[in-house]
Formats: structure tokens, C-alpha cells, sequence
């Protein structure tokens, strides 16, 4: 599923979650379709079916889906810790830098220009892999270090904190892009819709030739898996929440 993300997924995320929940309302067409048929209402009494049928069908499309949103919720708060990490690393570099004093003005600005990078390009929903302007803005950060650590006139504490301080940020960078990847496993998306459209189909069987009782069972099943579905793929992209961020260190990195 990543390759075919990546084509919507800077642009047009909102259409593209859209897209995906949509899916369960043209499989509920579909029931509808096949259970109104008239060769299906002749051969097919759902009379014959036990009542068990329906809770087999749709128990494990439930559990597998609610465990499925506990995992993403989990990986959402450990994604949200970890750019609040970089923000307090950040913030602790621009004092090691202004600490320093004029000598680390240019490192004060890389600073800057890499928090602001990192705010515009991958704190945001819909960011799937590290984006070449941040990159670029790190590797500014990188050579302003270098060049500080070769000045003899900066205190050696203040050079072991500003490398260690880097070292840092790229460590918390690469988490935040595992954090992202690591339960993103097509397969589990494929069991949900595969699971959902079982139980469609499941509520189809269970009134076909009967129009009102399969318009009302389809509708609500279809229109609850559909904003469901949607909400977890929109849930499966983290955007950082800027409330749980000091709101004065957050000025202060960015400005």
C-alpha cells in the first residue's frame, strides 16, 4: 500500500482518506444489488441461515479492527513523545548556542531554520518519509557544528553539548519515521476491508428480497464501517497535537 500512499499522500490526504471511505458504501451498493437480484431472491431463502451466522461474520471484523485502532492510538502517543523530545532538545541547543555567544550565532540560526523545516515538512499529517528540505536544513546544522568544533575558543563542554545535541536530533528523527512505518503492514488493512465486506455481505444474506429491512441493516452497517475506516486511516498518519507542546518553547524554536 506505501508506493501507491505516496502519490496522494502530500497533496491530496483528504481526498485519498475520502477515497478509502467510500469503499464500504460501494460494497454496500453492491449487497444491495446482489440480494435485490431477482435470480438471488428465487434460489436463496434466508430463513434457511442460523442465527449465529451474522455474529460469526461480524465478532471477529469488530475485535480485529478495535485492536487494530488500540495499536494505532499507541503508536500515535509514542510518535507525539517523541516530537516533543525534539522540541526540548531544540530548545536546549539554542541555549547551549546563545550561552556561547557570538562565536555560535550561526549555530543559533541553524537551529531555527532546522525547527521551522521540521514544522512546515514532517510535523504534519500526511508526512510518510523524510522530506529533502528538512534533510538539507540538518545538514546546515551539521557543518555549523563542525566548524564550532574546530574552534578552539569554544569551551569543550559547550562543543561536547552541541555535538551530542545533534547526535540527538538525527536519533529522534530516524525514531519518528520507524514509530510511523513499523504498523503500517498493508496486510492488516487488507483483513479489515476484507472482514467488513464479509459482514455486508453476512446482512445481505439475512434480508434477501426484504427492501426495507436491507436498505435500513446496510445503510447503518455500511455508513458506521465507512466513517470507522476512514478515521483509522486518518488516525494512521499522526499530526503532532500542538496543544501538548509548552506553547512558549514552541514560539521560541520557531521564531
Amino acid at each position: 500500500m506505501m508506493p501507491l500512499l505516496d502519490l496522494f499522500i502530500d497533496d491530496y490526504f483528504a481526498w485519498f482518506v475520502a477515497a478509502i471511505g467510500a469503499i464500504p458504501l460501494a460494497t454496500g451498493l453492491l449487497c444491495y444489488w446482489g440480494a435485490m437480484h431477482p435470480r438471488v431472491i428465487a434460489i436463496f431463502d434466508p430463513r434457511d441461515l442460523q442465527t449465529s451466522y451474522l455474529p460469526a461474520l461480524t465478532l471477529p471484523f469488530a475485535l480485529f479492527l478495535a485492536f487494530m485502532v488500540s495499536d494505532i492510538w499507541n503508536r500515535e502517543t509514542r510518535y507525539a513523545q517523541t516530537v516533543l523530545q525534539e522540541v526540548q532538545k531544540l530548545d536546549a541547543m539554542l541555549d547551549t548556542a546563545r550561552v556561547c555567544g557570538p562565536t555560535c550565532a550561526n549555530i543559533d540560526e541553524a537551529v531555527s531554520a532546522y525547527a521551522r523545516a521540521l514544522s512546515h515538512y514532517e510535523w504534519d499529517e500526511g508526512w510518510v518519509y523524510p522530506q529533502p528540505e528538512v534533510s538539507q536544513a540538518f545538514d546546515t546544522l551539521v557543518s555549523t557544528v563542525a566548524v564550532a568544533e574546530a574552534d578552539n575558543t569554544v569551551a569543550s563542554h559547550v562543543r561536547s553539548a552541541l555535538l551530542a545535541g545533534q547526535t540527538e536530533l538525527r536519533r529522534l528523527r530516524t525514531d519518528r519515521y520507524f514509530i510511523l512505518h513499523a504498523d503500517l503492514a498493508p496486510h492488516r488493512w487488507l483483513v479489515v476491508l476484507l472482514l467488513g465486506v464479509l459482514s455486508q455481505v453476512g446482512l445481505a444474506a439475512l434480508h434477501v428480497g426484504r427492501r426495507p429491512q436491507l436498505r435500513l441493516a446496510l445503510a447503518t452497517f455500511s455508513i458506521a464501517f465507512s466513517v470507522t475506516l476512514a478515521y483509522t486511516v486518518g488516525l494512521a498518519w499522526p499530526t503532532v497535537d500542538e496543544s501538548i507542546i509548552p506553547s512558549e518553547d514552541l514560539r521560541r524554536i520557531l521564531e
